[in-house]
């Protein structure tokens, strides 16, 4: 006889603040998708073995706001093994929350220190900023590549729709979590920096629109990155590949990247300059085509 399943969910919205009632499609498509790689990796770190899917209830007119339902499916027979008190729905909104307040205050403040408890860990940033969080979000920041890569996809991805202003997470009942503005998206979408007296090595996700394309290895190709032009060098052999076997690209084509930006100080001017881009890997090519706006007023 077939197990019986039972359904549980637990709702947060996500606000997309700005001017304009359109949104590019691809940005809106694949800022949900990171959101869900983030609440995926939640849940595989916590090692649940719940079964979690993640919904979009109907969207409202005029509106950036967008309700979410976590889904969450347990087998009858195994019930037992997984009781709330154990790990809840709203421990991974809770999750979610604390992550992006974290990555939020150590984009700011590099140096911490950690100290756990059995249920919590403090956070001590070297400027004396404070944040007590669970030890599941601090395991999800230390030991989740995939989480933090999803964070710094999301944020690099908003930076590029000039209609949104900031990044908001809300309760169903919409009392906001968690708010990132724009003026910090660039920063939330470094994946790490590596710093010493001269050189800064900063690798963070970028989303470049193609300028001019090389076909040659060892030539650059030309971008514009946050409305600047860059050229740039591309290491990814799995993608030269792709264009070996005859992938098409086009002007105003975007590529999704892991870019990699070397910087000297100038003790001069008393700051970084860049001196070079490297891109280290293509996460994936979006055509012109596929840039379209999503209206919020129909």
């Amino acid at each position: 006889m077939p197990s019986s399943t039972e359904t549980i969910t637990n709702g947060f919205k996500i606000r997309y603040d700005g001017k304009y009632h359109q949104i590019d499609a691809s940005v809106f498509i694949n800022s949900l998708l990171h959101i869900t790689t983030i609440i995926q990796e939640i849940n595989k770190v916590a090692q649940s073995d719940k079964k979690v899917e993640i919904k979009i209830k109907a969207l409202e007119k005029g509106s950036f706001l967008v309700s979410l339902e976590i889904m969450e499916t347990i087998v009858e027979t195994l019930k037992h093994l997984f009781t709330p008190e154990l790990f809840t729905l709203g421990a991974i909104i809770t999750t979610l929350k604390e992550f992006l307040e974290l990555k939020k205050l150590l984009k700011e403040n590099k140096e911490h220190t950690a100290e756990a408890d059995k249920e919590t860990v403090k956070i001590t940033t070297n400027n004396g900023n404070v944040i007590i969080i669970q030890n599941l979000t601090y395991e999800v920041y230390k030991n989740s590549p995939l989480a933090n890569e999803a964070v710094a996809q999301n944020f690099e991805t908003l930076q590029n729709d000039p209609s949104i202003d900031a990044f908001e997470i809300t309760d169903s009942d919409e009392n906001t979590l968690v708010k990132i503005e724009k003026v910090d998206f660039p920063q939330m979408s470094v994946l790490h920096e590596e710093i010493d007296s001269e050189t800064k090595t900063i690798y963070e996700v970028a989303l470049l629109s193609i300028i001019k394309i090389s076909f040659e290895p060892s030539l650059k190709w030309e971008f514009y990155h946050r409305g600047n032009k860059i050229a740039a060098k591309i290491k990814d052999t799995a993608f030269m590949l792709l264009i070996d076997n005859g992938q098409a690209f086009s002007k105003g084509d975007r590529l999704e990247v892991e870019l990699k930006v070397t910087q000297k100080y100038d003790q001069s001017v008393n700051t970084y300059v860049t001196k070079e881009y490297i891109i280290e890997r293509i996460i994936r090519h979006i055509p012109r085509s596929e840039q379209q706006k999503i209206n919020f007023t129909t």
